[in-house]
């Protein structure tokens, strides 16, 4: 193959570029397309260069999630098979079992040392665990070699559960994450990716605090925690809220000195946003699940769950369950996102906003650490919950005077779609949907 020489193309300065985008623009500057993604984060239209560098190496596949309710548990096993039949490798069982046999019935004929397992246990993760170390008995698998998560708050534990659980985990499941440090609330209430990165760093930092005081080292707490996060509607900046994420939380981590270097590294789950899902024109939310799910593949999570597109008002059906796996088919057999590792490094205006929330997520955390730390948890729950609920107030706002589009909603609205919110639906359009 020839070497690619570019000679025949004239050059072009940037003022020259920008000249002409000017005029395309009919005399508006390229700084009129400028917006704020947060009082402190402008996001512009482009960038040419980036003195800095947030590259990753994130590996090209992830678990392909698929989380659901049913009524019993054995209905729950009927999806599940349609589930992975149906391409995922991962399952998230949002039923919690309330019996070794109610979990026996709900993995029956299911190859669970081939998937991944993200349970969630209630108040009892040592009971749930319990019941899943005895099916493996039974099956004569080897528990160190199934990867998961257990789904539980460490804030609800006490000191002698917690450090069971973490004893337990770490003889029985060492590739489980027995704690999860949950952003979704954050962005569920309305709150910006830089609010979310904040909320996990916060709580995730509260957790290698309380394994430490424990005697446990940074290695072993690393390894124990996953964090959640939901996936916003912005693209570039969802694609910059996971790459400033860790590289945040490597910062933390490399702090407390770990022996490893993997121990910098963590699970990332993501989901998409039931939170801007609407209740008009509602197979919008398939268009809406599928960039989010693009931009947290690009963003390197480890996980992903497409929420189906009426999840934020009814149990799914199974055609809703079904489009929401098709999502992760899309993306692996009809676009390859398999093939890539790492996309986003390099592109300049990814690095430079990766940048930006990078320091405003620290910033925010270092303020939210401090009351955290010297006031209490309740604090820090008070004051995060204050200030996402405003900055979802300003953005509702927006939405009402035309300034924030969702479309089928205030644009492009379908005038013979009678759809309104359900009752009580705090979705980010619920204002605009009501009867």
């Amino acid at each position: 193959m020839s070497t690619l020489n570019f000679d025949e193309f004239d050059s072009t300065t940037i003022q020259q570029w920008q000249q002409l985008l000017t005029k395309e623009l009919a005399g508006r500057t390229p700084e009129s397309l400028n917006w704020l993604l947060t009082d402190d984060v402008q996001m512009e239209p482009y960038a040419t260069t980036s003195s800095e560098s947030f590259a990753l190496d994130v590996a090209p596949n992830w678990e392909m999630l698929h989380g659901f309710k049913s009524a019993s548990s054995k209905q729950w096993n009927e999806v599940a098979h349609e589930a992975l039949m149906g391409g995922c490798n991962g399952l998230r069982m949002l039923n919690v079992p309330a019996s070794a046999a109610e979990l026996d019935q709900m993995l029956k004929g299911i190859f669970i040392e081939y998937i991944a397992l993200h349970i969630d246990c209630g108040k009892d993760v040592i009971a749930v665990a319990t019941w899943l170390q005895q099916l493996c008995e039974e099956r004569s698998l080897n528990t160190r070699e199934l990867r998961g998560a257990f789904y539980m708050d460490f804030n609800a534990q006490s000191n002698e559960d917690f450090d069971t659980i973490i004893r337990f985990t770490k003889e029985h499941f060492p590739l489980f994450r027995a704690f999860v440090v949950d952003a979704t609330r954050v962005h569920e209430q309305g709150g910006n990716p830089i609010q979310e990165i904040a909320y996990a760093l916060t709580e995730g930092h509260a957790f290698l605090v309380r394994c430490m005081e424990a005697g446990w080292n940074v290695d072993d707490a690393s390894a124990l925690i996953q964090f959640n996060f939901a996936t916003g509607s912005s693209y570039f900046a969802e694609i910059a809220k996971y790459r400033a994420f860790r590289w945040a939380w490597k910062s933390i981590i490399e702090q407390y000195k770990p022996q490893y270097g993997c121990s910098t590294n963590t699970h990332i789950s993501a989901s998409t946003s039931r939170y801007y899902q609407t209740a008009k024109d509602v197979h919008n939310n398939l268009l809406r699940a599928t960039t989010q799910a693009m931009s947290a593949v690009i963003g390197g999570v480890n996980s992903l769950m497409v929420e189906p597109y009426n999840s934020h008002s009814v149990e799914a059906d199974r055609t809703a369950l079904r489009l929401s796996r098709n999502i992760h088919q899309l993306l692996t057999e009809e676009s390859y996102f398999e093939s890539f590792r790492s996309a986003a490094n390099g592109s300049h205006y990814i690095e430079q906003l990766t940048g930006k929330v990078v320091q405003a997520g620290w910033s925010t955390f270092q303020r939210w650490d401090a009351i955290r730390a010297e006031e209490g948890k309740d604090a820090f729950d008070i004051r995060w919950s204050l200030e996402t609920a405003q900055v979802a107030e300003s953005a509702q706002t927006a939405l009402a005077e035309g300034k924030r589009i969702m479309v089928g909603v205030n644009k492009y609205v379908n005038k013979s779609d009678s759809s309104v919110v359900a009752e009580g639906a705090k979705t980010f359009t619920a204002s605009q949907e009501k009867a």
